[in-house]
C-alpha cells in the first residue's frame, strides 16, 4: 500500500486550543473527533469520507457544493473543540470559501468503500483529496488503499457463501484487516465448484477494488464428457467484481 501526502483536511477549532484533560465529550454519538482523522476522501462536491484513527466511518454531507476543497491541500475544519456533528456552525474552509457542514453520518465498511471508490471514479477534471494513511510503510505496486481494496498476493484462503466471496489475507500487508467480502455484480454460481480461482485487476495493478474490470476467475476441474472438448480439463468462468471492503469475523 502507498504512503500518500499528509492529511488535507487540517483541524482549526473555532475556539482557543484546549488541554486534552479540558476537553468537552462528543455531544452526540454520531461525532466526528476531527483531531483523530485519519483517511479523507470526496467522493463528490458536496459529500466526503472519513475514517478515524480507531477505524470508525463517517460520511460528511456539506449544504452546498466545496469544489475548491478538492484541490487546495490546505483546506481546514472549523468545529468547536474539534467535534463535528453537523448541528451548525461547523464548515470546511477553502481559501476565502466557508463550506457548511449539514449532516454527519456513522457508516459501514460497504458504505465507505463505495464513497472511497467513486472518489477515484470521478472523471469531470476535479482532482480528489489525497488520502491519508497513518502507521504505515511504504509499499511498491499497490494502488489503493486497505480501506476499500485488497493485494491478492497475500490472499491466505477463501470461501464462497452465496453473497460473494469472502477473502482472508494477511493482517500485516492489509492494514490489520484479515478478512474481505467481495461482492460481484451478479450471482455466479461457477463458485461454488470452484478449487482455485484468480482475482485480476482491471486497472492493471496490484489491488483488487471494485475498479471496473476487476474480476474473479473460477477454475472447476471438468470430467471426461463434459464441456466442448468431451475430454476433462479446467473451465474457467469470470466474475465481475462490484465492491470490496473489510469485514469482522
Amino acid at each position: 500500500m502507498r504512503t500518500t501526502a499528509p492529511l488535507s483536511l487540517l483541524l482549526l477549532l473555532a475556539a482557543a486550543p484546549l488541554a486534552a484533560s479540558t476537553r468537552s465529550p462528543a455531544p452526540a454519538p454520531n461525532c466526528l473527533d476531527a483531531r483523530s482523522m485519519s483517511e479523507a476522501r470526496q467522493s463528490g462536491e458536496r459529500t466526503l469520507a472519513v475514517m478515524q484513527a480507531d477505524g470508525r466511518r463517517f460520511r460528511v454531507d456539506l449544504a452546498q457544493d466545496c469544489p475548491a476543497a478538492t484541490v487546495d491541500a490546505q483546506a481546514t475544519v472549523l468545529a468547536r473543540e474539534g467535534w463535528v456533528c453537523g448541528h451548525g456552525n461547523e464548515y470546511l474552509r477553502s481559501g476565502q470559501q466557508l463550506c457548511p457542514v449539514a449532516a454527519v453520518a456513522v457508516i459501514d465498511a460497504r458504505e465507505y468503500a463505495q464513497l472511497a471508490l467513486a472518489s477515484q471514479r470521478r472523471d469531470d477534471g476535479i482532482a480528489t483529496l489525497d488520502a491519508v494513511e497513518v502507521k504505515t510503510e511504504k509499499r511498491r505496486g499497490f494502488g489503493g488503499s486497505t480501506s476499500y481494496c485488497f493485494n491478492p498476493r497475500y490472499m491466505r484462503g477463501w470461501s464462497e457463501d452465496g453473497k460473494g466471496l469472502v477473502v482472508e489475507v494477511s493482517p500485516q500487508r492489509s492494514g490489520g484487516h484479515r478478512y474481505y467480502r467481495v461482492e460481484l455484480a451478479y450471482s455466479c454460481p461457477e463458485l461454488f465448484n470452484a478449487h482455485t480461482i484468480d482475482l485480476r485487476s482491471g486497472m492493471g495493478i496490484s489491488a483488487i477494488c471494485g475498479n471496473p474490470g476487476d474480476s474473479v476467475v473460477a477454475k472447476a476441474e471438468m470430467r471426461p464428457g463434459e464441456g466442448i472438448a468431451r475430454g476433462g480439463g479446467v473451465s474457467r468462468v469470470t466474475c465481475p467484481i462490484a465492491s470490496v471492503y473489510p469485514i469482522e469475523q
